[in-house]
């Protein structure tokens, strides 16, 4: 029996408490409690669980995407929703294909295919590379969302995500929106009270929403 078998066979056997002297030991078991060894041991696995779990690079994906995002910037969803089925189909796993599934999500949230929409953003919002993207898909789920807490939750996210003090001026002012909506007058002057804008980007939809809110019962 080899090694590796041998430490395998160590590994899968259940642990048995023993009180053996240090002479009685085995050259493989003096080796497989050595503490350091444990130490790499661990680290080794736990760094191929890693690895083997995060994005995969692929140039052909990479230039696949780019190719797509011409079509998907011009408006032409159709032909950009063949090719960004296909980069998932054909380079599952990569950065790419995670992309690709944010864009797709995108154009059917765009299209009021709510469950395709919620189903690719759930897959992709954590795996994206960009701020900007990660903010995005967490509006857009927070917008699908029925109940209000995780709707909240999710906002909070899209927040967590930017880099943009406006952004999060702004995702405020949605998150008092979805508080109108459920006709809840008290939070959602709490969250626009709580605004500064220092920015005018948003100052009319703010003053509609905060008109909006104090119409309320």
């Amino acid at each position: 029996m080899s090694l590796i078998d041998k430490m395998k066979e160590m590994i899968s056997r259940p642990i048995s408490v023993s009180y053996k002297e240090k002479k009685d030991y085995s050259k493989l078991e003096k080796i497989v409690l050595n503490p350091v060894f444990l130490f790499l041991l661990v680290t080794w696995v736990t760094w191929s669980a890693w690895d083997v779990s995060r994005p995969q690079t692929s140039p052909e994906a990479d230039a696949a995407l780019s190719n797509t995002m011409v079509y998907f910037e011009r408006g032409d969803f159709d032909n950009s929703e063949l090719q960004l089925s296909m980069i998932v189909e054909d380079y599952n796993g990569t950065k790419s294909a995670n992309h690709a599934k944010f864009y797709l999500g995108k154009i059917a949230f765009v299209n009021n295919d709510m469950d395709k929409a919620s189903v690719l953003l759930k897959e992709s919002v954590k795996k994206l590379d960009y701020p900007n993207l990660q903010t995005e898909a967490y509006i857009m789920l927070a917008q699908m969302e029925e109940d209000s807490k995780k709707a909240m939750n999710l906002f909070n996210s899209a927040q967590k995500a930017t880099i943009s003090q406006t952004e999060r001026d702004y995702i405020s002012i949605l998150k008092a929106k979805r508080m109108i909506n459920d006709n809840n007058k008290e939070k959602a002057l709490e969250i626009l009270d709580a605004i500064e804008l220092e920015n005018n980007a948003y100052k009319e939809i703010f003053e509609h929403t905060y008109g909006a809110a104090l119409g309320l019962n």
